[in-house]
């Protein structure tokens, strides 16, 4: 049992100001989680001049004390890797914009300390957060600019980069920056994600808000799919096919449809004589052209014409009917997944969903989530043909 007196003591010392010193994790030894007499230990010699800790350090301290019962916080990432956490994230670098996505939902943008370069182009979708320090990409880490913001963890994706070009470096330099593996794209483990880093970053509220709202057009997309389903195709540019494992895979299967590519995974190239057999019923594209940052239509419908006008192509079923779409990636692979769910739902039964309108669900997301001045009737180019 707290005694008030000890509550009041380290909130005392919650609100002093800050000095170095090193020894926290010893505070773990033994049982692996600080203890009543731990802490007043630590406390005590703090305020006799014989602490081997900073203030810093036993403010963290008695934060895990008083709100995490003195035990540090674990997870398994989505590389299947223990990620163990023992003081409050303060600084985070976020190595993809899917990732600066899921903490602006959680309400912990304030934490980010530096971004992609990719980040640093989203001015409209991350207004305040793309003016942050860039540290290279996911794909080449600048390792010296993620060492000099001094971050507590980096969020990368799970297959960019190779270990050897990031948790490695940090091993070899002797520093401990724990590396979360989330990918933040993929419609099978966004929930999940968004549930783990919210408690992580204690912002399990804001998580399971969004997670609620995620489920809400899950199970509408479920409760209208057929029995018997539509025939999809997947790919990107020009037709690399997107199999089992990838983020256009999965939303292509959740909203209903029966993706030809079954069984195949990741990112493959066909060849055009293959997808006449498959002869889907509905082709759909990925897309880096148009996103939150354009008005500009011209590059989606380039990527619609390079499927329509495929030499053989006019007798799938899909271009024969005209049920070839585009959606961009700022829509299709990031945790705005629910929103392109429906979208993509409404492409392949679109009988089935006369009575809903996918920009309002957008628009709704953007107001709820990313809290930001942008009007997608207006703005930006996601899918083509437009909505």
């Amino acid at each position: 049992m707290r005694s008030a007196v000890f509550l009041a003591l380290i909130l005392f010392i919650s609100c002093i100001g800050v000095v170095c010193a090193n020894g926290y994790m010893d505070l773990f030894k033994g049982d692996n989680r600080i203890t009543e007499k731990e802490l007043a230990n630590v406390i005590t010699d703090y305020m006799l001049g014989n602490s081997t800790l900073s203030l810093d350090e036993i403010r963290d301290a008695s934060y895990v004390y008083i709100h995490w019962n003195g035990k540090p916080k674990s997870i398994v990432d989505s590389a299947n890797r223990t990620i163990t956490i023992y003081k409050p994230i303060k600084r985070i670098v976020a190595l993809h914009s899917d990732a600066v996505e899921a903490l602006v939902i959680l309400g912990a943008g304030d934490k980010v300390v530096g971004v992609s370069k990719y980040t640093k182009e989203s001015k409209r979708q991350f207004p305040e957060l793309s003016k942050l320090p860039s540290v290279g990409s996911c794909f080449d880490p600048d390792i010296e600019a993620i060492v000099s913001l001094n971050p507590d963890v980096v969020i990368t994706y799970v297959k960019w980069p190779d270990p050897s070009k990031l948790e490695e470096k940090f091993k070899l330099l002797g520093l401990d920056i724990k590396v979360i593996r989330f990918d933040f794209y993929k419609g099978s483990t966004m929930k999940e994600e968004m549930e783990k880093l919210g408690y992580l970053l204690d912002k399990e509220e804001n998580a399971s808000k969004y997670v609620k709202w995620f489920e809400k057009y899950e199970n509408l997309v479920k409760s209208r799919t057929p029995e018997k389903k539509v025939k999809v195709y997947t790919c990107g540019k020009p037709l690399k096919a997107f199999g089992e494992g990838t983020g256009l895979y999965d939303l292509s299967v959740m909203a209903g449809g029966d993706n030809v590519l079954k069984g195949r995974n990741g990112y493959f190239d066909v060849d055009p004589e293959q997808v006449i057999v498959w002869a889907p019923d509905v082709i759909l594209r990925w897309s880096y052209a148009g996103g939150y940052e354009t008005d500009d239509i011209s590059g989606m419908k380039t990527d619609y014409k390079e499927i329509v006008n495929q030499p053989g192509f006019e007798n799938v079923p899909a271009v024969k009917n005209s049920r070839v779409y585009v959606i961009s990636a700022d829509l299709a692979t990031a945790p705005s997944f629910p929103v392109a769910l429906v979208t993509v739902a409404k492409w392949l039964y679109p009988d089935r969903y006369s009575d809903i309108d996918p920009k309002e669900i957008f628009q709704e997301y953007i107001d709820n989530f990313l809290h930001i001045n942008y009007n997608v009737s207006e703005q930006g180019c996601f899918v083509y043909p437009k909505w």
